[in-house]
């Protein structure tokens, strides 16, 4: 339903993700999704959780 779509501003996702939001414009460059609504960017809160675990990095020890 189209009541349950969270849309988020680059401070949202920055506060959420914890980061700044030079890293969020970083991040997009990187791939991180967006909608672009004239001249907002606007993240759709799914899409971030679900790139940020599938592009999570896990630590090898040697």
């Amino acid at each position: 339903m189209a009541g349950d779509i969270k849309f988020l501003t680059v401070e949202d996702v920055a506060e959420m993700l914890q980061v700044t939001r030079t890293t969020i414009y970083n991040l997009k460059k990187q791939g991180l999704p967006f909608i672009k609504l004239g001249k907002n960017i606007r993240f759709d809160q799914d899409e971030v959780v679900d790139w940020v675990r599938s592009n999570r990095q896990v630590e090898k020890n040697d």
